[in-house]
């Protein structure tokens, strides 16, 4: 029975108990423990099995794997994030500020569904990466899974897709301009022609034209100009009654609801007043008829307790050709708008660390959402 259970104990099955009959062992004792001990080796036999199984999926796919228990000590690493690190294999996370200062701090400070991008340069390259994680209890105990996605490709060519779209409303919005002026001072150079009347309208079209041209480089300052925001924490209750009561001024009106009421939001005030003022007003500017949109806000949290706020209307919507440019710079489908409004606002969600998204439907309307 001692030899039995220092098998059991120390997980070393390969013993046998058939010629302990001569040794005093009850006959009818050597089946049963012959059969126990084959079962235990046969489920360590699986366990094994599965184990390498999952060792060997984990370490051939294309993205790290990181295991931390509560105490920060590296339980498990894949060799996707062991080829970003580098060795010596890290054994607590402070390691990792060998290999990228304020990593540590970012992957400890990461909580569930968030997703961060950083930036790891190595020996021979520099890796942008896009960091998640998840938590999850074994044994009673806490254990923090942080994925690490290498999302090089797929910045470069959204990259590329966002400098296209950028280059071709400003070749647009330049051409607009010049065109005319050119025409105009080709048409007096050539012809010499005298009649005052005709050149100050000619001036007056080209002094029109070259505003519009100044207006429009002044608004790409603006856009590459946004400052670091300063986050504060104010109740969302009072600063939605403030943007009520300045857009109602203007004759702007909209309904509001907060869920929880004693929601507070920890951002920079003035900077998200600017995204909310903008997103509103294109609310209520949205309806192709006389008949002036149902234009809501909602504030409330998300499934992990982060600030929520979305913005809805019953207006004309947004045309499906155009649903992926309208956060591009300078692009617009109102007439004498700038362009840069829904850009400003991405950016300064995006300088937030927080999201911005759009559903819409022709003629049915459209919904704005930010997560912070």
């Amino acid at each position: 029975m001692k030899r039995l259970i220092n098998s059991i104990r120390l997980s070393e099955f390969n013993i046998s108990f058939k010629s302990f009959e001569k040794k005093g062992l009850a006959p009818e004792l050597i089946p049963e423990m012959e059969n126990s001990i084959s079962k235990f080796n046969e489920k360590l036999r699986k366990m094994e099995s599965e184990q390498h199984f999952f060792d060997a999926l984990l370490n051939r796919i294309d993205f790290g794997l990181l295991v931390m228990n509560s105490q920060n000590q590296v339980v498990w690493i894949n060799k996707a994030a062991l080829d970003v690190f580098g060795k010596p294999q890290p054994k607590i996370l402070s390691d990792l500020e060998k290999v990228s200062k304020g990593l540590p701090e970012i992957l400890n400070h990461l909580i569930p569904h968030e997703t961060k991008i950083i930036e790891i340069i190595g020996n021979k390259k520099t890796h942008r990466m896009a960091a998640t994680s998840i938590y999850f209890y074994t044994e009673g105990k806490s254990l923090k899974i942080i994925s690490l996605k290498n999302i090089e490709i797929v910045l470069e060519v959204n990259e590329s897709d966002a400098w296209k779209k950028l280059i071709s409303v400003l070749t647009h919005e330049i051409m607009n301009s010049l065109t005319p002026i050119i025409s105009l001072s080709d048409t007096f150079s050539e012809q010499h022609i005298d009649k005052p009347e005709m050149m100050a309208e000619a001036m007056q079209a080209i002094h029109r034209r070259s505003s519009g041209l100044i207006n429009f480089v002044s608004n790409y300052k603006r856009l590459t100009q946004i400052p670091e925001p300063v986050k504060t924490r104010f109740a969302a209750t009072e600063w939605m009654e403030n943007i009520y009561n300045l857009l109602a001024a203007a004759g702007f009106q909209f309904k509001y609801d907060i869920e929880p009421e004693n929601i507070e939001i920890n951002a920079d005030r003035a900077m998200m007043e600017q995204v909310m003022i903008n997103l509103i007003k294109n609310a209520c500017e949205s309806s192709s008829s006389d008949i002036p949109p149902d234009v809501r806000v909602h504030i409330g949290k998300d499934a992990c307790q982060r600030p929520l706020i979305r913005v809805s209307d019953t207006g004309k919507g947004i045309l499906p050709e155009v649903m992926d440019k309208i956060f591009v710079p300078f692009f617009t489908t109102k007439s004498g708008g700038s362009g840069i409004g829904l850009s400003i606002c991405r950016q300064i969600i995006n300088l937030h660390r927080g999201a911005i998204s759009v559903r819409s439907k022709p003629e049915k309307g459209t919904c704005f959402t930010i997560i912070l």
